[in-house]
């Protein structure tokens, strides 16, 4: 009887030999399938069709290096990052995140300089995924990009990083003209948690966009520190559509749970 195990062989040397079909859809499709398996006997082989003429083969090629998770798939896919086919450096930032190695780091940061907004978008998404301090100068600058989206995901993976270098930068953020940037700015602040965000959060309590509203009222509730509890009190009153629950410690007293419910 064919152990379990002994079927994933099978499929996978099945399916990397489809990998040279004559048809990139039937080469595309195996390198999809041979992600969802995720065994790392198909690396090779995807790594081979990384350099498909065909940018779709390229494109699942990635994504399957990507869900299999395996650092030594790293090199190929920082090739990848150069791909004529932005679609595919895309799938490549998106792939590099997904393993979340800091070898990944020196491309990614490259990545951010793309000329494409889709593949700078996604390498800040990775750059955060990997959470190492060495990106910080990189997501920084990225707060500055032309496209929205990128601001948003260097604020985000700025967060997700957690240190108190990017506070600056966020701080500028929260004035951003885009409203989902200055939304992340302010969670970012929040997880970071330095008192020095504390003036400018407060003043986010009274933006224009209630979810930026209550980000900022989330994030003095995780900074926790005792000035902040009249302004959120006061926040009760403000005449925006918002419920939400604000929990701000205040040492050495009991965490106080502030319910904001705005008709």
């Amino acid at each position: 009887m064919i152990k379990i195990n002994e079927y994933t062989k099978i499929a996978v040397s099945s399916l990397s030999k489809k990998l040279d079909d004559n048809h990139p859809e039937i080469r595309a499709k195996a390198a999809e399938s041979l992600g969802k398996i995720g065994s790392e006997t198909a690396i090779p082989g995807l790594l081979k069709a990384l350099e498909d003429s065909d940018g779709f083969v390229r494109i699942k090629a990635a994504e399957a290096l990507g869900n299999i998770g395996s650092e030594t798939a790293i090199p190929g896919l920082l090739k990848a990052l150069e791909d004529s086919d932005e679609d595919v450096r895309m799938h490549a930032a998106v792939a590099l995140g997904n393993i979340g190695s800091e070898t990944a780091i020196p491309g990614l940061l490259k990545a951010l300089e793309d000329s494409d907004e889709y593949v700078r978008r996604k390498a800040a998404e990775a750059l955060g995924k990997i959470g190492s301090e060495i990106a910080i100068p990189g997501l920084l600058k990225a707060l500055e990009d032309s496209d929205g989206f990128v601001r948003r995901n260097a604020a985000e993976a700025l967060g997700k990083i957690g240190s108190e270098t990017a506070i600056a930068g966020l701080l500028k953020a929260l004035e951003d003209s885009n409203e989902d940037v200055r939304r992340n700015a302010a969670e970012a602040l929040g997880k970071i948690g330095s008192e020095t965000a504390i003036a400018e959060l407060l003043k986010a309590l009274e933006d224009s966009n209630k979810d930026v509203r209550r980000n900022a009222a989330e994030a003095l509730g995780e900074i926790g520190l005792e000035e902040a509890i009249p302004a959120l009190i006061n926040a009760l009153s403000m005449p925006y559509p918002m419920q939400k629950i604000a929990f701000v410690s205040v040492p050495p007293m009991q965490s106080v749970k502030l319910v904001l419910v705005m008709p």
